[in-house]
């Protein structure tokens, strides 16, 4: 991929992800050169933050009323498909996950707690027979619009903060 063309994909990216997402693909798309070039693979050394991606980035798009009404309410490229039960789903999933008490996740008792409370804010919403049913995305905007969505979204940003912060 040409300079041009990188610095290109780099602003594209960052018009939709947060800045942590944005670097992980820059350093993607640079392993990949090396790679390219040299016929060597690049040693994987993981972080916090790749320990935690998929995570981070569901949190993140529960925290961003702006993702939410670009991609799932009016379904913009390239994210067309995503929805808050695509999102949610994965965030729960990923959640469980790292919160299980067998599985060995580096983290501290304040970001623990912080999860654990958006996991039960989040499972709570959706269970909420107040909360309108929207499986296929089809009342996401009801969602995006709800007040009580709207605190857990302002939450959902404190724990995205705590998790990316460095120790």
């Amino acid at each position: 991929m040409s300079r041009f063309k990188e610095e290109k994909q780099i602003e594209e990216d960052k018009k939709i992800y947060p800045p942590f997402l944005v670097e992980e693909f820059r350093k993607c798309r640079e392993e990949i050169r090396i790679e390219e070039k040299t016929g060597k693979p690049i040693p994987f050394e993981p972080t916090k933050i790749t320990d935690f991606t998929i995570l981070i980035t569901n949190i993140w798009k529960i925290s961003s009323k702006d993702y939410q009404e670009r991609f799932w309410v009016r379904q913009e490229l390239p994210m067309r498909g995503d929805t808050f039960s695509e999102s949610t789903m994965t965030f729960e999933d990923a959640a469980e996950g790292i919160l299980d008490p067998y599985v060995s996740i580096q983290m501290t008792k304040k970001q623990r707690a912080m999860l654990t409370q958006l996991f039960h804010l989040v499972e709570d919403y959706k269970n909420d027979r107040d909360t309108p049913c929207s499986r296929y995305g089809e009342k996401d905007e009801e969602i995006v619009n709800d007040p009580r969505w709207d605190k857990i979204r302002v939450y959902a940003k404190d724990v995205y903060e705590e998790l990316v912060k460095e120790d």
